[in-house]
């Protein structure tokens, strides 16, 4: 069997999206840490980032790519949709997460426990815009939990331990409901910092 080890912190949101993806495969794995910003963490990453991902002699970095990785990889659960046009569907949700609501939302709420109003505001209209897909279906995508509900939920969870919380968060009961299916998953308790 191959052994699996993740480089990161427990705490960032792309670990733990990586970490939840083994855990809904069932794939085994040790969590390692780094030496942030040193040169054994360049020798993994050399944008500096995490997660890293190594199995034998292979390494691999960026969630998506590690997350690609375990899913054919291994046997177990699919985190992507079996058809085209809901694999498509997914990965632009994964974009979504990646692009748009990481940094409005977990590198803002980051800084601090102050960001400023325009941050805020940036935050919100992201999260309403997922509130709109949310109230469609349980899940993302529907009635199931794919890779992009993976993505979601660790920055969702980072943002809700955030003082800013019931600000961004009020009025957006797709988000509430789902937050409370995506929390009962054995992956994201089995993942918690």
């Amino acid at each position: 069997m191959k052994h699996i080890e993740l480089f990161g912190f427990a705490g960032s949101t792309y670990v733990r999206t990586a970490r939840m993806v083994c855990a809904e495969k069932h794939v085994e794995y040790q969590l390692k840490p780094l030496e942030f910003r040193d040169e054994s963490h360049r020798a993994l990453h050399p944008f500096l980032r995490m997660p890293v991902m190594r199995v034998g002699e292979l390494v691999l970095y960026e969630t998506l790519a590690i997350a690609t990785y375990v899913d054919e990889a291994f046997e177990g659960p699919r985190p992507m949709p079996g058809n085209p046009a809901g694999r498509a569907r997914a990965l632009q949700w994964v974009s979504t997460c990646s692009g748009y609501l990481y940094p409005d939302l977990v590198q803002s709420l980051l800084k601090g426990d102050d960001p400023s109003e325009d941050e805020l505001n940036a935050a919100r209209r992201d999260l309403e815009i997922v509130d709109l897909q949310l109230r469609e279906g349980l899940f993302l995508l529907g009635s199931e939990a794919y890779l992009c509900d993976l993505f979601l939920a660790p920055m969702i969870a980072f943002a809700q331990a955030h003082p800013a919380a019931p600000r961004l968060f009020r009025a957006l009961d797709g988000i509430m409901a789902w937050r409370d299916r995506i929390a009962s998953r054995n992956s994201f308790s089995e993942t918690q910092a």
